[in-house]
């Protein structure tokens, strides 16, 4: 029977996240994410001129109303520039981390192992400052995705190939680690792993 250890581990031996060096999204894609608060601004305003057109009585709240259109845009722009500069991504030898998040922060470390696909996405108005979205799809289901916006194009590409190359390095590998066993000796662990679960 192998010696079995189970040691403590010291934590301030342990690998720090929080030391790794993000890289900022692209400058260029601050621009994109305005244009999206300008569309939006724009149809908010619609909407204001349409409800002061078919609803009398909000012409008496004209003021409070323009002024509380003028905060929700200003807020938005304003929440926008932030969110944008606290976003970063590293990628590591063995995972790939995203940092987000305004008041509260969120980081998301994807291992490589869990890997499943990688894909790119190309918006509208990304496309015009020939940028990408780097979309990762793990195991984990769609909750466990993560998509990093505002990579420089070349970039996403060269990301997405090299993890691409990981995940069929790993397929090409997992059939040659496959041992067929005898059907005695899987009848066998079957008896013992049943007479293990009765004590």
């Amino acid at each position: 029977m192998e010696n079995f250890t189970n040691n403590q581990i010291n934590f301030d031996d342990l690998p720090k996240w929080e030391e790794v060096v993000f890289t900022p999204l692209h400058k260029d894609y601050l621009n994109v994410v305005y244009i999206g608060n300008a569309i939006f601004s724009v149809i908010l305003t619609l909407g204001f001129f349409a409800l002061l057109l078919f609803n009398d009585d909000s012409r008496d709240y004209i003021l409070p109303l323009a002024a509380a259109k003028i905060l929700v845009i200003g807020l938005l722009f304003w929440l926008t520039t932030i969110a944008f500069k606290k976003k970063g991504y590293a990628v590591r030898e063995r995972d790939v981390i995203f940092r987000k998040g305004i008041l509260a922060t969120t980081t998301t470390i994807i291992p490589f192992n869990r890997i499943q696909h990688v894909a790119l996405h190309e918006g509208v108005f990304s496309r015009m400052y020939d940028l990408s979205e780097l979309q990762i799809y793990t195991a984990g289901g769609s909750s466990s995705d993560l998509h990093i916006s505002g990579l420089p194009k070349q970039q996403a590409e060269s990301i997405k190939t090299y993890l691409l190359g990981l995940i069929e390095n790993e397929e090409v590998e997992t059939p040659d680690e496959e041992v067929q066993l005898p059907e005695t000796s899987l009848e066998s662990d079957d008896s013992k792993a049943t007479d293990e679960s009765n004590l």
